[in-house]
């Protein structure tokens, strides 16, 4: 269903993102265009009034591949946007980047008409109007035509999109709340057993549920309801109800009054308040009174900007990316993971930090999302994701990180302080008696990272870095090895097929061994697979088997090994990517320092130094033997070190010890 437009113009501009992204004018279609400046528009508007930096729209647009010309690309749709949307929309260019103005009249944004009524319901019943509440909320949930940003380019829908719908899932709840007031329990239960069948991990919606259920005289239902949302919750992500829930359910149990529909407001008769405790009559009965000015302040979570002109009130973000579907393996890590930051006990300093680690294309982010999904209903005031742009050219500064951090919990960007001391202060103080999950992607170093940790016991982060920051004060550390076999081949299959793999499993086993338990390489050898349907996995296999056609044949869609190797190999100090080159023409076996200081023409102390912080790094792996650390290279780094040693030092390094050469090291024979 469209948005509401009774009162508006025939001239009225009408921008919609609740929705296919368009634009109409007196019921006349704006003709767009296609995803970009659909992106752009969109992008612009969801900023509130904010500067949208030239390098934030790029990502948007491309992700982490921009063009050559992506300056004046942007510029390109930024004037398409303006000549189509008229002069009552001012885009603006004000450096680094582009904003867009609202005038008062003449333009609605459904986004902001939804949260408008939102809140105004959420206010109703905050204050025992259930029947104002219900008119208001079903208003502002017709506002939405469905799955929000449709049309747009990808990078913004997996930024945006999830917290869009978390914002209506929130107000279909309060309407759902608003409906029970009413006593209209018997015609909720067919819909809320449809909503849990979508969405079967929501617990308000199980507890509405079940408190419909009981109010049409169905007890038994209803605790049949817990009974199934408590294993549901156990099968999928091994917690318990939560508190809220199993009060509810000890309510059902012994049949507590505070269960019955209470009188709307202004209506004849109310009984006295039940004495059951108050946690318990918030909890259970899901009425009015349960709705704290808090929790209004969530029913338009980008609250206090100049746009929607509300009061600055905590929100609770729902930032997560989602996980990838075809995750495979590391089952042990995400238990660890997700134990620590659930566990019961109170936590010790370093189960508060954690960080994920490994070298480039291990999986870091994908753990990290799942152990984040796994356990985010345990940090009930929110979770934000930020990239913190650590493996690119330009990591985001703490300053700017700390502005997006105030951003997104609620702070109006008029109010965000403007040195980053003060936005260190902020955010502690923001983030105090609070429970927020807090995952920071693609870390850079310590010190860019220190200043957007919170003080505050109730919060979790989780932080994944090439590096594994091991200056950063109380932290643990879960550092990815690769794949096990049988987990490279479920991943491989998931992606490729199972009936291609099942029908080639000798050159399925070719691939796998190729891309020797690297999950990035598995996904894009398995996705270019799936993509040539028509190509036998055999010669997927011989082209990758071929060592000078390896890494550009790892390389699909915006996925290439080699780009993300080189991008980390630009971050080392020139004697470290010197020592990676080299170690590379060593063979495949650990090398030990004395070897790699004769290779290098250093001293052993210096050899050590170096390979020591390509460890560090997770280039290379350490190997205890009697005679001290080895170092030993995955195959596909070695392959990647090799083709920048045969580019930046030439064909057979003059230092190498007079046995080595290129066909006796490749094999191994390093005497």
């Amino acid at each position: 269903m469209g948005p509401v437009t009774a009162s508006a113009s025939t001239e009225t501009l009408h921008l919609n993102l609740l929705g296919p992204v368009e634009a109409h004018r007196g019921g006349t279609p704006v003709k767009l265009g296609g995803p970009k400046p659909r992106t752009v528009l969109a992008a612009l508007l969801l900023a509130r009034g904010r500067v949208v930096s030239d390098t934030r729209l790029a990502a948007l647009l491309w992700d982490d591949r921009p063009p050559s010309t992506c300056t004046a690309q942007l510029h390109t749709y930024a004037s398409r946007v303006r000549r189509l949307l008229g002069p009552d929309v001012d885009v603006e260019r004000r450096r680094p980047g582009y904003l867009i103005g609202l005038p008062d009249h003449g333009v609605r944004v459904d986004l902001l008409e939804f949260q408008e009524r939102a809140a105004r319901g959420a206010e109703a019943l905050a204050a025992g109007d259930p029947a104002t509440a219900a008119g208001e909320l079903r208003r502002a949930l017709a506002v939405w035509r469905g799955a929000a940003l449709g049309g747009v380019c990808d990078p913004l829908a997996d930024v945006e999109r999830d917290r869009l719908e978390e914002e209506r899932l929130v107000t279909l709840e309060r309407r759902i709340d608003a409906d029970l007031s009413l006593g209209r329990h018997a015609e909720l239960i067919p819909e809320l057993i449809a909503l849990i069948a979508t969405d079967p991990l929501r617990e308000g919606l199980r507890g509405q549920l079940m408190t419909a259920l009981y109010r049409a005289g169905r007890q038994a239902d209803a605790l049949a309801a817990y009974r199934a949302a408590r294993a549901t919750l156990a099968d999928e992500l091994g917690l318990e109800p939560s508190a809220e829930l199993r009060r509810l359910h000890q309510a059902l149990l012994t049949g507590h009054p505070s269960l019955l529909p209470r009188s709307p407001r202004g209506s004849r008769g109310t009984a006295p308040e039940a004495s059951l405790p108050a946690p318990a009559v918030a909890a259970t009965a899901r009425e009015p009174v349960a709705v704290t000015p808090r929790a209004v302040a969530t029913a338009a979570p980008w609250a206090a900007t100049p746009l929607t002109r509300r009061p600055d009130h905590p929100l609770r973000p729902a930032e997560l990316p989602p996980a990838p579907a075809d995750f495979t393996g590391r089952a042990q890590e995400v238990m660890r993971l997700g134990t620590a930051l659930t566990g019961r006990r109170p936590r010790r300093p370093d189960q508060a930090v954690h960080v994920v680690t490994g070298l480039p294309g291990i999986g870091k982010t994908a753990v990290a999302l799942h152990t984040a999904h796994r356990v985010k209903r345990s940090y009930p005031d929110g979770q934000i994701h930020l990239d913190l742009r650590g493996s690119g050219p330009e990591p985001l500064d703490p300053a700017d990180a700390l502005g997006e951090l105030l951003r997104l919990v609620g702070v109006p960007a008029h109010r965000i302080p403007g040195t980053l001391d003060e936005r260190i202060r902020a955010w502690r103080t923001r983030t105090a008696d609070r429970r927020l999950l807090l995952v920071l992607d693609d870390a850079a170093d310590e010190r860019r990272l220190r200043p957007l940790l919170p003080v505050t016991d109730g919060c979790a982060v989780l932080i994944t870095s090439r590096s594994g920051l091991y200056a950063l004060e109380g932290v643990s550390r879960t550092v990815l090895a690769p794949l096990s076999p049988s987990e490279s081949r479920d991943l491989f299959e998931k992606l490729a097929g199972r009936s291609r793999t099942g029908a080639e499993p000798a050159s399925a086993a070719a691939v796998v061994h190729v891309c020797a338990g690297l999950p990035l390489a598995l996904r894009i050898a398995g996705s270019k697979a799936a993509a040539r349907p028509h190509w036998p996995l055999s010669r997927h296999a011989g082209r990758l088997a071929d060592p000078d056609r390896t890494l550009a044949e790892l390389a699909f869609s915006d996925l290439s090994l080699r780009d993300r190797l080189l991008g980390a190999y630009r971050r080392l100090e020139p004697a470290a990517r010197r020592a990676l080159r080299f170690h590379s023409a060593l063979g495949p076996q650990p090398v030990p320092a004395g070897t790699a200081a004769r290779a290098l023409g250093t001293g052993v102390e210096e050899a050590e130094e170096l390979l020591a912080d390509l460890a560090a790094g997770h280039w290379t792996d350490v190997v205890r033997g009697p005679r001290g650390p080895a170092y030993r290279m995955h195959p596909l780094v070695r392959l990647f070190a090799g083709g920048m040693l045969a580019e930046e030092e030439g064909a057979v390094p003059r230092v190498l010890p007079v046995r080595s050469s290129w066909a006796l090291t490749r094999t191994g024979d390093t005497a």
